[in-house]
């Protein structure tokens, strides 16, 4: 619990600055909260089926807040002709802490920074549910996160009709490791088409070590604790399916994940997967994991941030001229 409410105070305490409004300010990105309708059960194949039986979970509505510049129909408008791409974005936070309601959190400082540096037209951040901290609390334990995952992603591909190659799935830390869930999904099941791409930043993708934490095992609810090796829960132990999407991976040198990481990017590599990744080198472990959130890391090592948008940047223009 002392890791918990460390992570939260850095959460807290590392929250962007608010922006000022002087007569010949830039635009201020706005955000907006919305409702996401639960999809259809016809979305489900029959495996997720009887997992989300075995888990006692099923489809729900979920929350999320919309990022952009200006008018959102315009920006999903710019998707639609191919002039911009919509964010799929999933926080970090161990399943345990975070929200994407909260947007002037140090966690927000990635999807605003998805508008700002101009890399999505506009973004779709979502309030996923959380295993909960206490026993008197709900545990929602996986699947339920990938089904309002899922829900979302069909929100906007076919409620909103934006092309799936226009399409990014974004995630950090433990939100990585639910875009590689839903993506997983996407191809084992062919319900919807995939994405034009993933960014997983600082990836939480090998839960296999993991088993001792209690919020891994409210994650993992009623499954057996062997389930924790399998594809959905540790990626980076098990090559894609077929058709992996273009992937791009950021991460800090060394931080604690770097080896499952590594291990990830050239599973995924040496299956035929396209996957491009950068290792930030200057950013000393204490602050290397998730170091896009922190308003520290920006400040003292400018360079390697400004490197790391720039690099996001450039990935993405060919999705958005696909």
């Amino acid at each position: 619990m002392k890791a918990v409410r460390r992570f939260v105070d850095r959460i807290k305490g590392e929250a962007p600055e608010r922006p000022t409004s002087p007569a010949n300010a830039l635009p201020v990105v706005q955000t907006s909260e919305v409702t996401i309708p639960p999809a259809s059960s016809d979305i489900l194949d029959e495996e997720l089926k009887g997992w989300a039986d075995e888990a006692d979970v099923g489809l729900d509505s979920v929350d999320g807040v919309w990022w952009r510049y200006g008018d959102l129909d315009g920006a999903l408008a710019l998707a639609r002709e191919g002039k911009g791409l919509v964010g799929l974005q999933l926080h970090g936070g161990g399943y345990l802490v975070g929200s994407a309601k909260d947007v002037m959190s140090g966690g927000s400082r990635i999807p605003r920074g998805f508008i700002e540096q101009g890399v999505c037209s506009c973004l779709l951040s979502v309030e996923y549910s959380l295993v909960g901290q206490r026993d008197d609390e709900p545990e929602h334990p996986f699947p339920t996160q990938l089904l309002e995952a899922l829900s979302a992603y069909r929100h906007i591909v076919q409620t909103l009709n934006v092309p799936s190659k226009h399409v990014i799935l974004i995630g950090d830390s433990a939100g990585g490791h639910l875009a590689l869930a839903l993506q997983r999904y996407l191809l084992q099941s062919n319900v919807l088409p995939s994405p034009g791409g993933l960014i997983l930043l600082s990836p939480w993708c090998d839960l296999s070590v993991e088993s001792h934490i209690p919020h891994v095992k409210r994650l993992l609810g009623p499954r057996a604790t062997g389930q924790l090796s399998t594809p959905y829960f540790s990626p980076a132990l098990h090559p894609p399916p077929p058709q992996w999407p273009p992937m791009l991976v950021y991460y800090g040198k060394f931080e604690r994940f770097v080896a499952s990481i590594s291990m990830l990017v050239s599973l995924f590599t040496n299956a035929g997967a396209r996957v491009t990744s950068y290792a930030a080198e200057e950013i000393p472990e204490r602050f290397s994991h998730d170091f896009l959130i922190m308003v520290s890391v920006e400040r003292a090592w400018p360079k390697e941030v400004r490197k790391c948008w720039k690099r996001i940047k450039a990935w993405t223009k060919p999705l958005e001229a696909a």
